[in-house]
C-alpha cells in the first residue's frame, strides 16, 4: 500500500504529489479526526485555567536555552 498527500476541496482531492501509479486503481481516502482543544480542567485543578501564553512564552525560553546549549558544546568541541 502506498500513501501521499492531498488536499480536500469542494468534493474533490487534489493531490500533492504525483502517485507512481499510472492506471486506474481503487483509493482508499481517509478524513483525519480533528483535534481537539481542551476546553476545561478537571479533578484536583478544575478551578484553575490554562494560559496559552504563558506555555508559548516558556517553549520559547527553552528552545532559546537549548540552542545557546548546543552551540556552546559545538564551540568547545572545536
Amino acid at each position: 500500500m502506498n500513501s501521499i498527500k492531498g488536499i480536500y476541496h469542494d468534493g474533490v482531492v487534489d493531490l500533492i504529489e504525483k502517485p507512481k501509479i499510472d492506471e486506474p486503481t481503487e483509493v482508499i481516502v481517509i478524513f483525519p479526526e480533528r483535534k481537539k482543544k481542551v476546553i476545561a480542567i478537571g479533578g484536583l485543578l478544575k478551578d484553575h485555567s490554562i494560559d496559552y501564553g504563558m506555555i508559548e512564552k516558556e517553549l520559547q525560553n527553552l528552545s532559546t536555552e537549548s540552542e545557546k546549549h548546543i552551540l556552546e558544546e559545538h564551540q568547545e568541541n572545536e
